[in-house]
């Protein structure tokens, strides 16, 4: 039950929950969700706000931990399970898709798009509903840059400014891992073409 709640507040750290909209969205019972809810309060982690008789809450800005435990959520009970179960059809022909950017980075906002990156032998038409399906179900936008691996390797060798910027900063892996992405970045360039973004 914890785990739910904290994946839905931290994944939208800016949106304030009416109580009873959130028992619905989790699908539990209010008096079940007003013990956990208190005990994350007094932890420092969500603040809770009474506007007459309606109750909100929220993740806490505050919180000196919030990051570190968003970024856990993120990778284990939100964003990124949702883009890696929608991604297994073309998993064997990824080497490497990750997230980039202010998600990425934990300093998003409340409308904030989905960076994503994905090389692979697929394209971008490919994955198009895929896609859709993610925007759906995460409420967000997703930006999806699609390239083979070998123009993706041309991109690094040629010191691409947009590719350099992305490998330099943090990225929430969803397909492969760091040592995928760096054979993504030796491979043979015999073979080249580049889809770029998807969605707004």
């Amino acid at each position: 039950m914890r785990r739910g709640i904290l994946a839905t507040l931290l994944l939208y750290p800016e949106r304030e929950w009416y109580f009873r909209d959130l028992a619905k969205h989790l699908g539990l019972q209010p008096s079940s969700l007003t013990r956990e809810l208190r005990n994350l309060v007094a932890g420092g982690i969500l603040r809770r706000r009474k506007d007459g008789n309606r109750v909100y809450y929220q993740a806490e800005p505050a919180c000196p931990f919030l990051s570190d435990l968003r970024g856990l959520m993120l990778k284990t009970a939100g964003l990124v399970d949702v883009l890696r179960e929608l991604l297994a059809p073309f998993e064997s022909r990824i080497v490497s898709a990750f997230v980039y950017g202010s998600i990425a980075r934990s300093e998003e906002l409340a409308d904030s798009d989905i960076d994503l990156m994905v090389i692979g032998e697929t394209s971008r038409f490919e994955l198009t509903k895929t896609l859709q399906e993610a925007e759906q179900r995460l409420a967000r936008p997703v930006n999806a840059t699609v390239y083979k691996p070998a123009e993706f390797a041309k991109k690094v060798a040629s010191d691409d400014h947009f590719v350099r910027a992305v490998l330099d900063k943090e990225m929430l892996f969803v397909v492969g891992n760091e040592h995928d992405l760096e054979r993504a970045r030796k491979a043979k360039t015999h073979r080249e073409g580049t889809d770029h973004e998807v969605g707004d």
